[in-house]
């Protein structure tokens, strides 16, 4: 009788194993730096995460990348630092205080890293006791909203101001009558097209008072209306606010919120 023979199992093919483990721990990589390109919020971070990955999976030759250098590239948009932001905006609002023939009245102050502060007198917004923007303010509400609308904008407060005289008429005291004018230029901001969730609205009253050189209070000056404008990081230049319909250009690195 004849004898089965034995089916001998057949041997693995060498290196299969290393192959398989090789390909997952790529595609695992590969996963990572998408998920790092997503999170952070900064350009320059993530089309540096973005050109690791293109380096790495795609067919682009040595050395290429997705912002700057040698070889083939893929478009992308130059950061703008946030602390310059502030200075290029300040320099726009002088240059629109000089073009309406408000400059005596509407003053940039000394900025800092993420903000810029504007006081706009009582003389150019409202009458001596009133809260109700007049005709000849509606240009220059019109041009900060330009500006204000933009998406590297990230909040701005509107504070309101008055001296220490008592306040008249249908307000009890300077607190309301600072609060309503305030709320004034709120209105016709969110009118203009300007996301409410942006604007935060404070009535200072008489706290802050504006003071000469000997140290006694300016009563014009301190009733005034003051913009706390605060920025994000964004991409791109900061294109002419001068024109009242003028859509925006650049684009956030993150989403700008209502």
């Amino acid at each position: 009788m004849a004898q089965r023979k034995k089916k001998v199992p057949e041997a693995p093919v060498k290196g299969s194993g290393d192959a398989l483990f090789l390909e997952l721990m790529m595609q695992m990589l590969a996963f990572f730096i998408l998920l790092t390109s997503m999170a952070v919020i900064v350009d320059e971070k993530r089309l540096a995460a973005l050109g690791s990955l293109a380096g790495t999976f795609s067919a682009l030759s040595k050395g290429a990348n997705l912002s700057k250098g040698s070889g083939p590239s893929v478009p992308s948009r130059s950061v703008t630092k946030t602390a310059s932001t502030p200075k290029r905006t300040a320099k726009a609002l002088t240059e629109l205080a000089k073009e309406l023939g408000v400059e005596d009245s509407l003053y940039v102050l000394p900025l800092t890293k993420n903000e810029v502060r504007v006081r706009m007198n009582e003389s150019i917004l409202f009458a001596p006791g009133s809260t109700t923007l007049p005709a000849q303010a509606d240009e220059l509400i019109r041009r900060l909203a330009v500006l204000l609308k933009r998406p590297e904008v990230n909040q701005v407060v509107i504070q309101g101001h008055t001296d220490n005289t008592p306040a008249r008429g249908k307000f009890r005291d300077n607190w309301q009558l600072s609060a309503a004018r305030a709320m004034s230029v709120f209105r016709r901001f969110v009118d203009l097209g300007m996301p409410s969730g942006r604007m935060v609205v404070q009535g200072m009253g008489a706290t802050h008072p504006i003071r000469d050189e000997l140290g006694v209070v300016d009563g014009p000056k301190s009733r005034r209306v003051e913009l706390v404008i605060r920025f994000r990081p964004v991409t791109d230049e900061i294109s002419d606010i001068k024109g009242v319909h003028g859509a925006p250009v650049q684009r956030p690195a993150t989403a700008a919120g209502n």
